[in-house]
């Protein structure tokens, strides 16, 4: 098969973003399918000009230059629109190019869709649509003073009009089917498929000083919860904070690593209320987390999204808190996650109180209960998220629309 595969934020595995159209394309390509993924200029270390080619990990991009997406509503969606622009207007050229048997529409929003379905027009080819996110719900959680009522409207129209019409609809939410239901749409097709586990970073040695404050943590208390990653409200490093910061006489402690705005607020916290089990430090490579995560008795993980709830929600981060091996602690709204459905983690409400209770059940539990935890996180990622099956599960429904 010959496959155009349009996501905006498409990114290598050695970049540390999302890499599932890499991971797919490598995949379909060692089946024999040939594979282009268009995706824009931003994901190149350099500039790059208007349907340039450029090849990595093996797999062929097309590059369509589109600004970084900044902070706030307007930042990604300057982004959005000038990528979804340029697509549109490239349909032609893409079409004429690489002449696809199939069009994937999965860069998250459902606006792609469009300009997928105008490229498969051209080049008599077959649609799939990827829904990863409820995407006009999630805006108006995300946005709820900034979104206009014509954009709320605009967002509904293109989603309910890429699960009418796609050929395909492949869904990495757990509850597709339910979403799709709920919004009174049927898709011709449908299938649901778990996300793929990004390949594993190697470990790399903590820098000096970040190594000598965590010993010296580990010496005081002896139960270590690590989390790494951006200190953001969504991600709520907050309610680890005031838990454990509580919980120091039990002999907990906690590492947060990590940079953003919101560190100062975390600071300030830390520092007001004298917790001298919660240490603060820079933002960690890849690598780094890995050896923290090793490091620690319990791995923590927040998401402040009230639209996944019903849904789940596709979490390229948690499946990397997964690889380590170690028990999580998930704080989030509602029970659909790959940690939880692997039974690989405790839940937690996305309260203080609720991580202070989840961590009273640990502190509770068995070395053999708390090893069973990072035990099924291993199983999970090498049968039901490993990569290569997806990938051939994916090629199997996009093979079936030809039947």
């Amino acid at each position: 098969m010959k496959i155009l595969y349009i996501d905006h934020h498409a990114a290598l595995p050695s970049s540390g973003g999302d890499c599932r159209a890499v991971q797919l394309a490598q995949g379909w390509q060692q089946c024999g399918d040939t594979v282009t993924i268009v995706a824009a200029g931003e994901g190149s270390r350099t500039p790059c000009g208007d349907m340039e080619e450029t090849h990595a990990e093996g797999v062929t991009f097309c590059r369509l230059s589109a600004p970084p997406p900044g902070r706030g509503v307007g930042g990604s969606r300057k982004s959005m629109q000038v990528f979804l622009k340029k697509l549109y207007v490239s349909a032609p050229a893409l079409a004429e190019r690489y002449r696809p048997e199939l069009v994937i529409a999965a860069g998250g929003y459902p606006y792609d869709f469009f300009c997928a379905q105008r490229t498969a027009k051209l080049a008599g080819a077959k649609t799939v649509f990827e829904l990863r996110e409820p995407w006009p719900e999630w805006q108006r959680e995300r946005y709820a003073e900034d979104d206009s009522r014509l954009n709320r409207c605009i967002a509904d129209y293109a989603m309910g009009y890429a699960l009418r019409n796609a050929d395909l609809t492949v869904s990495f939410l757990p509850r597709g089917e339910d979403y799709c239901r709920d919004r009174g749409q049927q898709p011709a097709r449908l299938i649901t498929l778990p996300a793929p586990a990004p390949p594993a970073a190697q470990p790399r040695p903590l820098g000096e000083d970040d190594a000598a404050a965590i010993h010296a943590l580990r010496e005081k208390y002896p139960t270590l919860i690590a989390y790494a990653g951006p200190l953001t409200a969504r991600r709520l490093p907050v309610l680890l904070a005031g838990a454990v910061g509580r919980m120091g006489e039990q002999g907990v402690a906690a590492v947060i690593a990590g940079n953003g705005g919101y560190k100062q607020l975390l600071r300030r916290t830390v520092r007001e209320n004298g917790w001298e089990n919660v240490l603060l430090t820079d933002g960690m490579t890849e690598g780094r987390q890995r050896t923290l995560y090793q490091a620690a008795d319990l791995l923590y993980y927040g998401d402040d999204r009230r639209c996944d709830a019903r849904y789940g929600g596709y979490a390229p981060f948690l499946l990397r808190l997964m690889q380590n091996g170690k028990p999580i602690l998930t704080a989030t709204h509602g029970s659909e996650n790959a940690a939880l459905r692997a039974g690989a983690a405790l839940s937690a409400d996305a309260t203080q109180q609720g991580v202070e209770q989840a961590l009273e059940r640990f502190l509770a539990m068995t070395g053999e209960e708390k090893a069973a935890l990072g035990a099924a996180a291993d199983e999970a990622l090498q049968t039901t998220h490993a990569a290569g099956q997806v990938a051939r599960d994916y090629r199997s429904a996009l093979l079936r629309l030809w039947v």
